[in-house]
């Protein structure tokens, strides 16, 4: 909306937004063309809709997000907004991946109770070696950090630290993007056991049973 005068006349002039004729997407393959096309309409950008930048440049930025992830630290989304005719534009969206931040060291800080070498086996997460080319479990995922957290409170409760606590986790990544190194610092508490255990009410047999 612009606003002018001719004279004693207030102007009020409207442009019409574009509307969207046309959407490519190239370099993609960890997500596909048609998860992304669906993102996309649920943003309130598909052929036909009324063009916002705003709502691009939204779509663009929760884009990199799922790349990173995923642990694609590397990776790069570009879009570009083509006029065309009839008040129309045409939308490129320019992917370039990367690749998956490969795992260089686990370290967990404040164990005293366990080994450090203990605690890291039960990660599905893995530092890189030589069966990484087949089993692919050195590339960091944010999901796989969050089981193996699970699996390492659980290991804890377990055998009796039930006020153990994960403290923070530290994700670094090299200035390469190329690798990443995970710090999880835990607080281990006190161990309890089971005194003793009571039973009561209607019992069909003996307690001592």
């Amino acid at each position: 909306i612009q606003l002018g005068r001719e004279g004693n006349v207030l102007v009020i002039t409207v442009v019409e937004r574009p509307s969207v004729a046309s959407i490519e997407i190239e370099g993609n393959k960890a997500i596909s063309t048609e998860d992304l096309m669906k993102g996309l309409k649920q943003s309130g950008l598909a052929e036909g809709e009324i063009f916002q930048r705003a709502t691009l440049e939204g779509v663009r930025n929760e884009l990199q997000r799922q790349y990173v992830a995923q642990g694609r630290y590397s990776a790069t989304v570009d879009t570009e907004v083509v006029s065309q005719p009839r008040n129309r534009v045409g939308l490129k969206v320019k992917i370039n991946e990367g690749t998956v931040a490969a795992i260089q060291h686990i370290n967990v800080v404040g164990n005293t109770v366990f080994p450090e070498d203990d605690l890291t086996d039960l990660f599905e997460l893995k530092t890189t070696n030589w069966l990484s080319f087949f089993k692919n479990d050195d590339k960091y995922a944010r999901e796989k950090l969050s089981g193996d957290l699970e699996r390492l409170r659980s290991y804890y409760l377990d055998r009796g630290y039930i006020n153990m606590d994960i403290a923070s986790t530290q994700v670094s990544i090299t200035p390469d993007k190329k690798h990443v190194y995970i710090t999880v610092n835990v607080t281990e508490g006190e161990k309890y056991t089971v005194r003793d255990v009571k039973l009561s009410g209607d019992l069909k047999v003996p307690e001592d049973q």
